[in-house]
């Protein structure tokens, strides 16, 4: 018979096959039985545990541990859980299939959620252990992040966006609650995802796009807007890289402010340089 885990096949017949035995290389004569592991026939007393040595009987099981048999007492030294069924941390049932690992814990895929808000987490996201009932489980990042903020109370969620009570997934942001669908740029109305950045204008979100297009200022040269430092003459400001010393050419760097000087109420210059 033969497992994905262990496998082990005897052969009983009476038949006499020439063969030789891997582990002592003399010729298998024995009609009685060999055993075969590996596409190859052993000597049943040379049928051992690579680790132990012990003789390994041909019902017995073991573990193929890349090509290399060891008893299951040996298998069971390096991995405990061998041999063992699998209860999932969540539900207490059976694990029968796949599952995963987390909280050092075995867990069916779809038991592994926020104890709070229920939704089902990869275990490659970040998350928090927390303990509930005695109960070693995971709490998501959105709720974590309700901790100590004042006001903020995790029974009673009341979207932000629609004003209305809120069941399951949700974003927080601004200090209050979202519906993922109302958690929306204040301009466009295009949804703005938990993960990507964001800014406020009059307390409500705006996405990036209609922030640099609308509430940030442009540069006068290149029309984009302007994110950091700039050079601001009246009501006017510039990219420092888009603006050059009309006398050697050279453009002008952030932090160069002492060093500019403006004339004819247009040109920009450095300050050493001459006519």
């Amino acid at each position: 018979t033969i497992n994905s885990n262990y496998f082990i096949q005897s052969n009983l017949s009476c038949r006499i096959m020439p063969s030789t035995c891997p582990a002592c290389f003399t010729p298998i004569t024995d009609a009685t039985g060999w055993i075969v592991f590996s596409k190859a026939k052993y000597h049943k007393e040379c049928f051992t545990c690579y680790t132990c040595k012990r003789v390994i009987g041909q019902h017995e099981k073991l573990r193929n541990n890349g090509g290399l048999r060891t008893c299951v007492d040996c298998a069971k030294k390096e991995d405990p859980s061998i041999g063992e069924k699998k209860v999932c941390h969540g539900c207490e049932k059976d694990i029968d299939k796949a599952w995963v690992i987390g909280l050092e814990f075995k867990w069916h895929s779809e038991c592994f959620k926020c104890c709070e808000c229920e939704r089902i987490i990869d275990p490659k996201e970040k998350f928090y252990k927390v303990e509930v009932d005695g109960k070693k489980v995971p709490k998501c990042t959105d709720c974590k992040v309700t901790q100590g903020m004042e006001d903020l109370s995790t029974k009673e969620k009341k979207c932000s966006g629609c004003e209305k009570e809120i069941d399951n997934a949700w974003v927080v942001a601004l200090n209050e609650f979202w519906h993922h669908g109302c958690f929306k740029c204040s301009h466009c109305d295009r949804e703005i995802d938990s993960k990507e950045s964001f800014n406020t204008n009059l307390g409500k979100p705006v996405c990036m796009g209609c922030n640099n297009d609308h509430f940030r200022k442009k540069c006068k040269e290149c029309g984009k807007p302007i994110a950091g430092t700039s050079l601001i003459y009246k009501d006017t400001s510039y990219h420092h890289s888009c603006v050059s010393c009309f006398i050697c050419g050279e453009a002008l760097k952030e932090g160069d402010h002492d060093k500019i000087r403006i004339v004819n109420g247009k040109d920009f210059k450095h300050v050493e340089c001459t006519m």
